[in-house]
């Protein structure tokens, strides 16, 4: 289950969603003003980075932040279904209620959308196919994939709920991955992506 090679993970920019709690899923919400500028100063943090590709979830909250990173690099920028975020059924487009939380340890399944263990396997495997292109893959997705590959290993320092358009350097060992935030700050989170 080892990744192969140090990779990039961005979260995407603040929504509208993200600001009043609401619960996105796989709902294509927008990236906000807030949003828009995070998104931009991700691309300047990530400038001098030598990344080789950029790999996104198609969501237009994911893609956007994506394409305010790649105008910065002349890289491939790659669109993965299996990136996009939890599917979370009815729940979608509802203020987040004390479901959530038992969504995030597999103690609920939404109604008309995918169990945690489901979500957790399908990103796993669309990270891992991200990595395996090569060196240097920046990964543009959603906090709950973060949740998702905890699943799977520990990643140090703990950094949850995963702040909006961070950019995070990434070193994957067996079990363990170390992340390095890049930047001088951290935006106030929010987990609901």
């Amino acid at each position: 289950m080892a990744f192969e090679y140090p990779f990039y993970f961005l979260r995407h920019g603040e929504t509208e969603w993200n600001k009043t709690r609401r619960t996105q899923g796989q709902m294509d919400s927008q990236l906000n003003d807030t949003g828009r500028a995070q998104a931009t100063r991700a691309g300047e943090l990530l400038k001098s980075e030598p990344l080789q590709r950029i790999v996104a979830s198609p969501l237009s909250r994911a893609r956007h932040t994506a394409e305010a990173v790649a105008a910065h690099h002349d890289v491939e920028l790659i669109f993965d279904d299996d990136l996009m975020e939890c599917h979370l059924g009815d729940h979608q487009g509802e203020p987040h209620g004390p479901w959530l939380a038992e969504y995030w340890t597999g103690e609920y399944d939404p109604p008309n959308g995918e169990s945690y263990y489901e979500f957790s396997e399908r990103v796993w495997g669309a990270m891992k196919r991200a990595v395996s292109r090569g060196p240097n893959t920046l990964i543009v997705a959603h906090g709950g994939l973060w949740l998702a590959a905890r699943e799977y290993v520990v990643i140090e320092p703990h950094l949850m709920p995963l702040p909006n358009a961070v950019p995070l350097h990434v070193t994957p060992g067996q079990e363990r991955w170390q992340q390095r935030v890049l930047g001088d700050s951290t935006p106030e989170p929010d987990l609901a992506s």
